[in-house]
């Protein structure tokens, strides 16, 4: 299949956005060109028209007619280089056949390149030492930029999923992707979330209501652009065209950051660095819907439990979090931002970087007021720097093999910032990150809330309670709400586990209201199972797998559904189904093998 769409119409184009994770970060440091200033520019509240919805992207190519230098430059840096189609140019180190053999997982891995494709292969041995499975992808995409390493994904139909084993630039080496290494996930099933994919790539195709399954081709633009932060470009390109006249200095068609208000600037960063603990969509959007220039909140609020800050670790994704605990951030009451430093458009590295980034530190910072020797000093390299001692780089507790900038900016490297005031003041609260600035008193409503506290409680056991309580409470307030009552049934299983018609009753209000989550549909289905609604059960199984075609725990219900009334050959069959996208899985051979072994009985 094609896996790209090249531009037809840009009136067809929308934008996607999100955060996650899944891959790795390529937001290290930046440095701007001659001449090309980062300071402070005059703010503006008017509204940026480009920023409106039905406003189409048009793509980096049509920014390149006017802007080439900006092109030129951005197209060398980690967000530049975000996503792409493996190819020559991206796998110079990987020419020769690669194998890796993790004992933690029993698996082995290679990594080969034939054709011009590169191709990633799991499989076992069985303790008789004869192969149990194998499992051959072709690598559809490669996710990073390389600074830090490179993540892979593989295409199932429409679907797309990450790849076990990623390449570290820090090892110079494979090893098991984020989250395999903790036993999360095992073999190629793990889903690339949209939410995952959209952040690294400069315009995705989700399929409305799925969580990694893409219109074909998946992507409009391979590699973030230049309307992620500047937001679309077709109003702006038609008016520069036309010569249309200026209403006065700045030109309202096209987002610039630095002249928006200081959270909205933020935003523009936020939306892809600030991953939090808990992100909740409000109700009718989707993560499209956010554009440069309109509050983030407006779209997805993001909240953090105040345990993380009390721990010193840094995490991929939380630079924002981490710099508005900084010292020079509360004290520029706010006007510290992303861009006080860095210009997205170009990327410095090694002695260059420490020069410039130490030239920002003395707009604010006298030489004088340093307090370490002068040896001391002269002894980082390059000397004096700033960055080495107060800013250095880390081991980041969620990315293997791997290191980012501590953008808390600690005085004394080795302590351990004070809490944000948000969670030094209420510890027992989530940290409302998105907190609209022209609302400093606001608290989120109801339903975000009681969302917020679900997601977070399945990290954190302390929030289980409050969480619970805030669910219930919005299930009575919002029983039309689809992701509410969901939220409630789900809770409802595992929290009161002998209220099972409760649950089912929450469960049941959410697919009326239009739930398309494939977890509603099986919880319920083991619910009419175990009531005896066995053709509600297969019918709720069935629209699950309908909806998610690789949501194992659908297959799995329906078989077991199959076997306890009999039917062993139609339990078996949907249990090979499983084996056609996941052959690796476990429990789905055993349950086979177990199964056969009935039938002969």
């Amino acid at each position: 299949m094609d896996l790209v769409q090249m531009p037809s119409s840009v009136t067809a184009i929308r934008w996607v956005q999100t955060i996650c994770t899944c891959f790795f970060a390529t937001f290290l440091a930046w440095l701007p060109m001659p001449g090309r200033s980062t300071a402070v520019q005059e703010q503006t509240t008017r509204e940026y028209r480009n920023a409106r919805a039905g406003v189409a992207y048009v793509g980096d190519e049509t920014c390149r007619e006017c802007h080439e230098p900006q092109y030129n430059d951005f197209k060398k840096t980690g967000m530049g280089r975000s996503l792409s189609i493996p190819g020559p140019g991206n796998w110079a180190e990987f020419t020769k056949r690669v194998t890796l053999d993790s004992k933690k997982l029993g698996r082995s891995y290679t990594v080969t390149v034939s054709g011009g494709k590169m191709y990633h292969t799991e499989s076992k041995t069985g303790a008789d030492g004869k192969p149990e499975y194998s499992e051959k992808h072709e690598v559809a995409f490669t996710v990073g930029s390389g600074d830090l390493g490179r993540s892979y994904l593989v295409a199932k139909g429409d679907a797309l999923f990450v790849s076990p084993i990623s390449y570290y630039s820090g090892i110079r080496g494979w090893d098991l992707s984020p989250g395999y290494e903790a036993g999360q996930f095992l073999s190629f099933p793990r889903p690339a979330w949209n939410l995952c994919v959209s952040c690294h790539a400069g315009l995705s195709r989700p399929i409305l209501g799925t969580r990694n399954r893409y219109e074909v081709p998946p992507f409009r633009f391979l590699a973030v652009g230049c309307e992620r932060c500047h937001g679309p470009g077709e109003l702006h390109v038609r008016e520069r065209r036309e010569n249309a006249p200026l209403s006065g200095a700045i030109d309202f068609s096209i987002v610039n950051p630095a002249r928006l208000p200081h959270q909205v600037r933020n935003d523009v960063c936020k939306q892809c660095h600030l991953l939090g603990d808990a992100q909740i969509l409000r109700p009718g959007k989707t993560y499209l819907d956010f554009r440069p220039g309109m509050p983030l909140d407006d779209v997805v609020s993001i909240f953090s439990a105040p345990v993380t800050a009390k721990v010193d670790v840094i995490r991929a994704l939380s630079h924002a979090e981490q710099m508005e605990t900084s010292r020079c951030s509360i004290a520029s009451n706010g006007r510290l931002g992303c861009i006080t430093c860095h210009d997205p458009h170009v990327q410095p590295r090694g002695a260059e970087a420490a020069a410039y980034f130490r030239g920002k530190c003395l707009k604010c910072h006298a030489v004088e007021s340093c307090t370490a020797s002068a040896a001391r000093r002269q002894s980082t390299t390059p000397r004096d720097n700033c960055i080495y001692c107060h800013m250095p780089k880390r081991p980041v507790s969620n990315l293997g093999h791997s290191a980012l900038t501590d953008h808390r900016i600690l005085r004394i490297p080795s302590q351990v910032p004070e809490m944000a005031d948000e969670a030094r003041e209420s510890p027992g609260d989530l940290i409302y990150h998105t907190k609209p600035s022209r609302k400093p008193d606001a608290s989120p409503d109801l339903r975000t809330l009681a969302l917020a506290y679900f997601e977070v409680s399945q990290l954190y056991p302390a929030f289980r309670q409050k969480g619970f309580a805030l669910l219930e409470q919005a299930a009575r307030e919002l029983p039309d709400d689809a992701e509410i009552q969901g939220a409630y049934g789900l809770i409802l299983v595992l929290a009161r586990p002998q209220a099972f018609s409760e649950a089912a009753n929450a469960l049941q209000k959410g697919i009326d209201s239009r739930s398309r989550a494939a977890e509603v549909r099986t919880r319920l289905a083991n619910l009419r199972r175990r009531e005896g609604k066995v053709e509600s059960a297969i019918q709720l199984y069935n629209e699950a797998i309908e909806s998610d075609p690789y949501y194992t725990p659908a297959y799995m219900g329906l078989a077991y559904l199959y076997s306890v009334a009999g039917d062993r050959q139609t339990a078996i069959a949907t249990l090979e189904r499983i084996l056609k996208y996941d052959p690796g899985n476990e429990l789905a051979r055993k349950a086979i093998t177990d199964a056969k072994g009935d039938a002969k009985e």
